[in-house]
Protein backbone atom coordinates (compact mmCIF):
# COMPACT_ATOMS: atom_id res chain seq x y z
CA UNK A 1 0.00 0.00 0.00
CA UNK A 2 1.29 3.47 -0.90
CA UNK A 3 0.26 7.12 -0.58
CA UNK A 4 -0.75 8.73 -3.86
CA UNK A 5 -0.10 12.31 -2.75
CA UNK A 6 2.40 12.96 0.03
CA UNK A 7 4.48 16.02 0.87
CA UNK A 8 6.76 16.40 3.87
CA UNK A 9 7.60 19.72 5.49
CA UNK A 10 10.83 19.99 7.49
CA UNK A 11 11.32 22.78 10.01
CA UNK A 12 14.65 23.25 11.80
CA UNK A 13 13.88 23.68 15.49
CA UNK A 14 15.03 27.03 16.93
CA UNK A 15 17.39 27.25 13.97
CA UNK A 16 19.68 30.21 14.64
CA UNK A 17 19.80 29.61 18.39
CA UNK A 18 20.58 25.94 17.73
CA UNK A 19 23.43 26.92 15.37
CA UNK A 20 24.83 29.17 18.11
CA UNK A 21 24.64 26.31 20.62
CA UNK A 22 26.29 23.84 18.24
CA UNK A 23 29.15 26.22 17.49
CA UNK A 24 29.52 27.16 21.17
CA UNK A 25 28.82 23.98 23.21
CA UNK A 26 28.94 25.90 26.51
CA UNK A 27 25.54 27.33 25.50
CA UNK A 28 23.85 23.91 25.34
CA UNK A 29 20.96 23.75 27.80
CA UNK A 30 21.04 27.51 28.41
CA UNK A 31 18.48 30.11 27.28
CA UNK A 32 19.87 31.68 24.12
CA UNK A 33 18.54 34.45 21.89
CA UNK A 34 19.96 35.46 18.52
CA UNK A 35 19.39 39.03 17.37
CA UNK A 36 20.06 42.61 18.34
CA UNK A 37 17.14 45.03 18.43
CA UNK A 38 14.68 42.14 18.48
CA UNK A 39 14.83 38.39 19.05
CA UNK A 40 15.28 36.69 15.68
CA UNK A 41 15.52 33.18 17.17
CA UNK A 42 15.44 31.73 20.67
CA UNK A 43 16.27 28.34 22.10
CA UNK A 44 13.54 26.23 23.67
CA UNK A 45 15.14 26.91 27.05
CA UNK A 46 14.53 30.62 26.42
CA UNK A 47 10.98 29.96 25.19
CA UNK A 48 10.21 28.14 28.44
CA UNK A 49 11.13 31.37 30.26
CA UNK A 50 8.78 33.52 28.19
CA UNK A 51 11.11 34.71 25.40
CA UNK A 52 9.49 34.80 21.95
CA UNK A 53 10.67 35.66 18.46
CA UNK A 54 10.10 39.27 17.30
CA UNK A 55 10.15 40.38 20.97
CA UNK A 56 12.26 43.40 21.81
CA UNK A 57 15.58 42.33 23.30
CA UNK A 58 15.04 44.52 26.36
CA UNK A 59 11.77 42.78 27.15
CA UNK A 60 13.44 39.40 26.56
CA UNK A 61 16.08 40.16 29.21
CA UNK A 62 13.39 41.43 31.58
CA UNK A 63 11.60 38.08 31.31
CA UNK A 64 14.79 36.02 31.40
CA UNK A 65 17.73 37.82 33.08
CA UNK A 66 20.00 34.79 32.53
CA UNK A 67 19.43 34.98 28.77
CA UNK A 68 22.55 34.72 26.58
CA UNK A 69 22.48 36.90 23.46
CA UNK A 70 24.42 36.24 20.29
CA UNK A 71 24.52 38.25 17.04
CA UNK A 72 24.20 35.26 14.74
CA UNK A 73 26.06 34.61 11.51
CA UNK A 74 23.94 34.64 8.36
CA UNK A 75 26.56 32.93 6.20
CA UNK A 76 27.16 30.19 8.76
CA UNK A 77 23.41 29.66 9.05
CA UNK A 78 23.18 29.35 5.27
CA UNK A 79 25.79 26.61 5.30
CA UNK A 80 23.86 24.66 7.97
CA UNK A 81 20.70 25.11 5.94
CA UNK A 82 22.29 23.86 2.73
CA UNK A 83 23.78 20.85 4.51
CA UNK A 84 20.36 20.01 5.96
CA UNK A 85 18.82 20.26 2.48
CA UNK A 86 21.47 17.94 1.06
CA UNK A 87 20.70 15.32 3.74
CA UNK A 88 16.95 15.75 3.18
CA UNK A 89 17.43 15.21 -0.57
CA UNK A 90 18.68 11.67 0.10
CA UNK A 91 15.18 10.80 1.31
CA UNK A 92 12.99 12.88 -1.03
CA UNK A 93 13.44 12.97 -4.84
CA UNK A 94 12.59 16.68 -4.92
CA UNK A 95 13.38 19.21 -2.20
CA UNK A 96 12.49 22.89 -2.15
CA UNK A 97 14.01 25.16 0.48
CA UNK A 98 11.32 27.75 0.97
CA UNK A 99 12.72 29.91 3.77
CA UNK A 100 15.62 30.29 6.14
CA UNK A 101 14.71 27.32 8.32
CA UNK A 102 12.17 25.19 6.48
CA UNK A 103 11.87 23.10 3.34
CA UNK A 104 9.52 20.73 1.53
CA UNK A 105 10.05 17.28 0.08
CA UNK A 106 7.79 15.65 -2.51
CA UNK A 107 7.03 11.96 -1.96
CA UNK A 108 4.03 11.33 -4.24
CA UNK A 109 3.46 7.60 -4.63
CA UNK A 110 5.62 6.76 -1.60
CA UNK A 111 5.45 3.15 -0.41
CA UNK A 112 6.87 1.63 2.80
CA UNK A 113 8.61 -1.06 0.74
CA UNK A 114 10.63 1.58 -1.11
CA UNK A 115 12.13 2.65 2.22
CA UNK A 116 12.73 -0.87 3.50
CA UNK A 117 9.77 -0.58 5.88
CA UNK A 118 7.54 -3.25 4.35
CA UNK A 119 5.33 -5.05 6.84
CA UNK A 120 4.60 -1.92 8.88
CA UNK A 121 1.21 -0.26 8.91
CA UNK A 122 1.35 2.83 6.67
CA UNK A 123 1.21 5.30 9.57
CA UNK A 124 3.94 3.46 11.46
CA UNK A 125 6.04 3.35 8.30
CA UNK A 126 5.73 7.11 7.71
CA UNK A 127 6.63 7.78 11.34
CA UNK A 128 9.68 5.49 11.12
CA UNK A 129 10.69 7.14 7.82
CA UNK A 130 10.50 10.55 9.47
CA UNK A 131 12.66 9.37 12.36
CA UNK A 132 15.28 8.21 9.88
CA UNK A 133 15.37 11.68 8.32
CA UNK A 134 15.68 13.28 11.75
CA UNK A 135 18.49 10.92 12.78
CA UNK A 136 20.44 11.62 9.58
CA UNK A 137 20.10 15.40 9.96
CA UNK A 138 21.11 15.20 13.63
CA UNK A 139 24.13 13.00 12.86
CA UNK A 140 25.46 15.22 10.07
CA UNK A 141 24.55 18.70 11.31
CA UNK A 142 23.72 18.43 15.00
CA UNK A 143 20.33 20.08 14.35
CA UNK A 144 16.93 18.92 15.57
CA UNK A 145 14.12 19.05 13.00
CA UNK A 146 10.35 18.62 13.09
CA UNK A 147 8.51 16.88 10.24
CA UNK A 148 4.93 17.16 9.02
CA UNK A 149 3.41 14.89 6.35
CA UNK A 150 0.28 15.67 4.37
CA UNK A 151 -1.37 15.61 0.96
CA UNK A 152 -0.78 19.34 0.34
CA UNK A 153 1.83 21.94 1.25
CA UNK A 154 -0.64 23.56 3.62
CA UNK A 155 -1.40 20.32 5.47
CA UNK A 156 2.28 19.37 5.68
CA UNK A 157 3.22 22.77 7.13
CA UNK A 158 0.43 22.71 9.70
CA UNK A 159 1.33 19.12 10.61
CA UNK A 160 4.84 20.35 11.43
CA UNK A 161 3.38 22.79 13.94
CA UNK A 162 1.72 19.83 15.66
CA UNK A 163 5.04 17.92 15.59
CA UNK A 164 7.20 20.63 17.20
CA UNK A 165 9.65 20.33 18.75
CA UNK A 166 11.48 17.35 17.28
CA UNK A 167 8.44 15.24 16.41
CA UNK A 168 6.75 13.64 13.39
CA UNK A 169 3.07 14.06 12.50
CA UNK A 170 1.04 12.81 9.53
CA UNK A 171 -2.39 14.09 8.54
CA UNK A 172 -4.00 10.90 7.28
CA UNK A 173 -6.26 10.94 4.21
CA UNK A 174 -9.83 11.42 5.36
CA UNK A 175 -8.83 13.16 8.60
CA UNK A 176 -8.00 16.55 7.10
CA UNK A 177 -11.18 18.34 8.16
CA UNK A 178 -10.99 17.10 11.74
CA UNK A 179 -7.32 18.07 11.97
CA UNK A 180 -7.97 21.59 10.69
CA UNK A 181 -11.25 22.38 12.44
CA UNK A 182 -9.98 23.79 15.73
CA UNK A 183 -6.84 25.52 14.44
CA UNK A 184 -6.74 29.34 14.46
CA UNK A 185 -7.73 30.78 11.12
CA UNK A 186 -4.48 32.80 11.16
CA UNK A 187 -2.52 29.54 10.86
CA UNK A 188 -3.66 29.18 7.24
CA UNK A 189 -1.10 30.50 4.75
CA UNK A 190 -2.67 33.56 3.14
CA UNK A 191 -4.40 34.83 6.29
CA UNK A 192 -2.41 37.83 7.47
CA UNK A 193 -3.15 40.24 10.26
CA UNK A 194 -5.62 42.31 8.26
CA UNK A 195 -7.57 39.30 7.01
CA UNK A 196 -7.61 37.80 10.50
CA UNK A 197 -9.08 40.97 11.97
CA UNK A 198 -11.68 41.22 9.19
CA UNK A 199 -12.79 37.62 9.73
CA UNK A 200 -12.88 38.11 13.50
CA UNK A 201 -15.48 40.87 13.03
CA UNK A 202 -17.83 38.13 11.82
CA UNK A 203 -16.91 35.73 14.62
CA UNK A 204 -14.63 33.61 12.42
CA UNK A 205 -11.58 32.70 14.47
CA UNK A 206 -10.97 29.04 13.56
CA UNK A 207 -10.51 27.17 10.31
CA UNK A 208 -13.68 25.24 11.11
CA UNK A 209 -15.54 28.56 11.30
CA UNK A 210 -14.10 29.64 7.96
CA UNK A 211 -15.59 26.52 6.36
CA UNK A 212 -19.05 27.94 7.02
CA UNK A 213 -18.39 30.78 4.54
CA UNK A 214 -19.56 30.14 0.98
CA UNK A 215 -17.08 30.03 -1.87
CA UNK A 216 -18.74 32.93 -3.70
CA UNK A 217 -18.53 35.09 -0.57
CA UNK A 218 -14.81 34.47 -0.09
CA UNK A 219 -14.17 34.96 -3.79
CA UNK A 220 -16.04 38.29 -3.76
CA UNK A 221 -14.14 39.49 -0.66
CA UNK A 222 -10.62 38.33 -1.50
CA UNK A 223 -10.56 37.30 -5.16
CA UNK A 224 -8.37 34.35 -6.10
CA UNK A 225 -6.90 34.28 -2.60
CA UNK A 226 -10.38 33.81 -1.16
CA UNK A 227 -10.92 30.78 -3.38
CA UNK A 228 -7.62 29.32 -2.19
CA UNK A 229 -8.63 29.85 1.43
CA UNK A 230 -11.91 28.03 0.77
CA UNK A 231 -10.10 24.89 -0.39
CA UNK A 232 -7.28 25.10 2.16
CA UNK A 233 -9.84 25.18 4.97
CA UNK A 234 -11.13 21.83 3.67
CA UNK A 235 -7.72 20.21 3.37
CA UNK A 236 -7.99 20.16 -0.39
CA UNK A 237 -5.49 21.20 -3.06
CA UNK A 238 -5.89 24.97 -3.33
CA UNK A 239 -3.56 25.65 -6.26
CA UNK A 240 -0.93 23.99 -8.40
CA UNK A 241 1.65 25.23 -5.94
CA UNK A 242 -0.23 23.58 -3.06
CA UNK A 243 -0.13 20.30 -4.99
CA UNK A 244 3.65 19.91 -5.28
CA UNK A 245 7.06 21.51 -5.52
CA UNK A 246 8.39 24.11 -7.92
CA UNK A 247 11.78 22.45 -8.55
CA UNK A 248 13.34 22.88 -12.01
CA UNK A 249 14.19 19.69 -13.85
CA UNK A 250 17.89 18.89 -13.89
CA UNK A 251 18.84 20.47 -10.57
CA UNK A 252 21.44 18.23 -8.88
CA UNK A 253 19.69 16.12 -6.26
CA UNK A 254 16.43 17.89 -6.93
CA UNK A 255 17.36 20.56 -4.39
CA UNK A 256 16.40 24.13 -5.14
CA UNK A 257 17.94 26.20 -2.39
CA UNK A 258 16.22 29.40 -3.47
CA UNK A 259 12.72 27.96 -3.71
CA UNK A 260 9.64 29.55 -2.24
CA UNK A 261 6.76 31.77 -3.18
CA UNK A 262 8.29 35.02 -1.99
CA UNK A 263 11.48 36.94 -1.40
CA UNK A 264 11.68 39.07 1.73
CA UNK A 265 14.33 41.20 3.41
CA UNK A 266 14.12 43.07 6.72
CA UNK A 267 16.16 44.48 9.56
CA UNK A 268 15.75 46.02 12.99
CA UNK A 269 17.45 49.02 14.60
CA UNK A 270 19.25 49.54 17.90
CA UNK A 271 17.11 52.58 18.60
CA UNK A 272 13.85 53.66 16.94
CA UNK A 273 14.59 55.65 13.77
CA UNK A 274 12.70 58.61 12.37
CA UNK A 275 15.23 60.03 9.91
CA UNK A 276 13.62 59.60 6.52
CA UNK A 277 16.87 59.71 4.53
CA UNK A 278 18.37 56.88 6.58
CA UNK A 279 15.20 54.78 6.28
CA UNK A 280 15.08 55.32 2.52
CA UNK A 281 18.74 54.30 2.24
CA UNK A 282 18.10 51.12 4.22
CA UNK A 283 15.01 50.37 2.17
CA UNK A 284 16.97 50.83 -1.06
CA UNK A 285 19.58 48.37 0.23
CA UNK A 286 16.95 45.79 1.19
CA UNK A 287 15.29 46.18 -2.22
CA UNK A 288 18.68 45.74 -3.92
CA UNK A 289 19.31 42.51 -1.99
CA UNK A 290 15.83 41.16 -2.71
CA UNK A 291 15.98 42.03 -6.41
CA UNK A 292 19.39 40.37 -6.77
CA UNK A 293 17.86 37.17 -5.36
CA UNK A 294 14.98 37.43 -7.83
CA UNK A 295 17.37 37.73 -10.75
CA UNK A 296 19.50 34.83 -9.52
CA UNK A 297 16.35 32.69 -9.46
CA UNK A 298 15.18 33.88 -12.86
CA UNK A 299 12.06 35.43 -11.34
CA UNK A 300 10.16 38.70 -11.35
CA UNK A 301 7.75 39.93 -8.66
CA UNK A 302 4.22 41.12 -9.34
CA UNK A 303 3.53 42.52 -5.87
CA UNK A 304 5.44 44.51 -3.27
CA UNK A 305 4.45 44.76 0.41
CA UNK A 306 6.20 47.03 2.88
CA UNK A 307 5.87 46.92 6.66
CA UNK A 308 7.27 48.81 9.63
CA UNK A 309 7.15 47.83 13.29
CA UNK A 310 6.76 50.61 15.82
CA UNK A 311 8.60 50.67 19.17
CA UNK A 312 7.22 48.28 21.77
CA UNK A 313 7.79 47.54 25.45
CA UNK A 314 9.55 50.33 27.32
CA UNK A 315 9.88 52.30 24.06
CA UNK A 316 6.14 52.30 23.35
CA UNK A 317 5.81 55.90 24.56
CA UNK A 318 7.90 56.94 21.53
CA UNK A 319 4.97 56.40 19.18
CA UNK A 320 1.63 58.19 18.64
CA UNK A 321 -1.21 56.89 20.77
CA UNK A 322 -3.63 54.49 19.09
CA UNK A 323 -1.32 53.16 16.37
CA UNK A 324 -0.96 49.36 16.05
CA UNK A 325 2.36 47.56 16.48
CA UNK A 326 2.76 47.15 12.71
CA UNK A 327 1.86 49.37 9.76
CA UNK A 328 1.67 47.91 6.25
CA UNK A 329 1.21 49.05 2.67
CA UNK A 330 1.35 47.17 -0.60
CA UNK A 331 1.06 47.66 -4.34
CA UNK A 332 1.05 45.74 -7.61
CA UNK A 333 4.14 45.74 -9.77
CA UNK A 334 2.79 45.89 -13.30
CA UNK A 335 4.70 44.81 -15.27
CA UNK A 336 6.43 42.44 -12.82
CA UNK A 337 9.84 43.67 -11.68
CA UNK A 338 13.32 42.34 -10.89
CA UNK A 339 15.06 45.73 -10.82
CA UNK A 340 16.30 46.84 -7.42
CA UNK A 341 16.19 50.49 -8.45
CA UNK A 342 12.54 50.39 -9.54
CA UNK A 343 11.45 48.26 -6.61
CA UNK A 344 13.17 50.71 -4.26
CA UNK A 345 11.35 53.64 -5.87
CA UNK A 346 7.97 51.97 -5.30
CA UNK A 347 8.96 50.94 -1.76
CA UNK A 348 9.97 54.50 -0.85
CA UNK A 349 6.61 55.78 -2.09
CA UNK A 350 4.90 53.29 0.24
CA UNK A 351 7.21 54.35 3.07
CA UNK A 352 6.10 57.97 2.60
CA UNK A 353 2.51 56.84 3.18
CA UNK A 354 3.42 54.97 6.35
CA UNK A 355 5.54 57.79 7.76
CA UNK A 356 2.61 60.19 7.37
CA UNK A 357 1.65 58.87 10.81
CA UNK A 358 4.79 60.64 12.14
CA UNK A 359 6.03 57.53 13.92
CA UNK A 360 9.44 56.11 14.73
CA UNK A 361 10.51 52.80 13.18
CA UNK A 362 11.94 49.86 15.12
CA UNK A 363 11.91 47.32 12.28
CA UNK A 364 11.56 47.63 8.53
CA UNK A 365 10.94 45.03 5.86
CA UNK A 366 9.66 44.32 2.38
CA UNK A 367 8.14 41.24 0.78
CA UNK A 368 8.02 40.43 -2.94
CA UNK A 369 5.35 37.95 -4.05
CA UNK A 370 3.43 36.80 -7.14
CA UNK A 371 6.67 35.55 -8.63
CA UNK A 372 6.75 34.63 -12.30
CA UNK A 373 9.56 33.41 -14.59
CA UNK A 374 11.62 36.17 -16.13
CA UNK A 375 11.91 36.30 -19.93
CA UNK A 376 14.83 34.42 -21.42
CA UNK A 377 18.01 36.46 -21.34
CA UNK A 378 19.45 37.60 -24.64
CA UNK A 379 22.74 39.22 -25.56
CA UNK A 380 22.29 42.95 -25.38
CA UNK A 381 24.15 45.58 -27.33
CA UNK A 382 26.22 48.46 -26.06
CA UNK A 383 23.70 50.80 -27.65
CA UNK A 384 21.28 49.93 -24.87
CA UNK A 385 23.56 51.73 -22.42
CA UNK A 386 23.36 55.02 -24.33
CA UNK A 387 21.30 57.85 -22.80
CA UNK A 388 18.63 57.59 -25.50
CA UNK A 389 18.05 53.87 -24.82
CA UNK A 390 14.94 53.06 -22.76
CA UNK A 391 15.66 53.35 -19.03
CA UNK A 392 14.41 49.83 -18.38
CA UNK A 393 16.94 48.32 -20.79
CA UNK A 394 19.82 50.34 -19.37
CA UNK A 395 18.91 49.37 -15.81
CA UNK A 396 18.68 45.71 -16.76
CA UNK A 397 22.13 45.81 -18.35
CA UNK A 398 23.68 47.71 -15.46
CA UNK A 399 22.20 45.41 -12.82
CA UNK A 400 23.38 42.33 -14.72
CA UNK A 401 26.89 43.79 -14.58
CA UNK A 402 26.51 44.43 -10.86
CA UNK A 403 25.40 40.83 -10.34
CA UNK A 404 28.52 39.51 -12.04
CA UNK A 405 30.78 41.83 -10.05
CA UNK A 406 29.16 40.89 -6.74
CA UNK A 407 29.32 37.17 -7.45
CA UNK A 408 33.05 37.56 -7.87
CA UNK A 409 33.91 40.05 -5.12
CA UNK A 410 30.97 39.86 -2.69
CA UNK A 411 27.75 41.86 -2.49
CA UNK A 412 29.51 44.63 -0.59
CA UNK A 413 31.79 45.38 -3.55
CA UNK A 414 29.30 47.95 -4.87
CA UNK A 415 26.93 50.22 -2.96
CA UNK A 416 24.49 51.98 -5.26
CA UNK A 417 21.66 54.49 -5.22
CA UNK A 418 20.15 55.75 -1.98
CA UNK A 419 21.94 52.95 -0.10
CA UNK A 420 25.13 55.06 -0.29
CA UNK A 421 23.57 57.06 2.57
CA UNK A 422 24.38 54.10 4.84
CA UNK A 423 28.13 54.36 4.21
CA UNK A 424 29.95 55.21 7.43
CA UNK A 425 26.78 54.67 9.46
CA UNK A 426 26.28 50.90 9.17
CA UNK A 427 29.17 48.41 9.51
CA UNK A 428 30.22 46.71 6.27
CA UNK A 429 31.76 43.43 5.22
CA UNK A 430 32.50 41.59 2.02
CA UNK A 431 28.89 40.43 1.79
CA UNK A 432 27.38 43.87 2.37
CA UNK A 433 26.13 45.86 5.33
CA UNK A 434 25.96 44.01 8.65
CA UNK A 435 22.35 44.51 9.57
CA UNK A 436 20.94 44.34 13.07
CA UNK A 437 18.92 41.21 12.25
CA UNK A 438 21.28 39.24 10.04
CA UNK A 439 19.16 36.10 10.23
CA UNK A 440 16.58 37.79 8.03
CA UNK A 441 18.97 39.04 5.37
CA UNK A 442 20.05 35.84 3.66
Amino acid sequence: MGVRRLLVHLDIDAFLASVAQICEPALLGRPVAVGSGVVASRSYEAKARGVETAMGMGEAFARCPELVRRDGDARLAARFRERTAAVFARFAPKVEVSALDDMYGELHGWRPESAGLGGLEIGEAIHAFGRRIQAAVRAETGLSVSLGFGATRTLARLATERAKPGGVFWVRPGEERAFLAGLPVASLPGVGRRTRLELAQYGITTIGGLRAVELDTLRAAYGARGEELYWKARGRVASERDRGLDVPVGKPGGVWIDGGAQVSRSTSFDEPVGERGFLEGMLAYLADRAAATLRARGRRAGRLDLWIDLPSGSRRQARPRGLPDRLERGCRLDPPEASGRRIAERACALLDELLAARCLVQRLGLVLTRLTPAPEHRQRSLAELLPEAPRALRLERLEASLDRLRRRHGFGAVVAGAATGLLGRVPQGREGFRLRTPSLTL
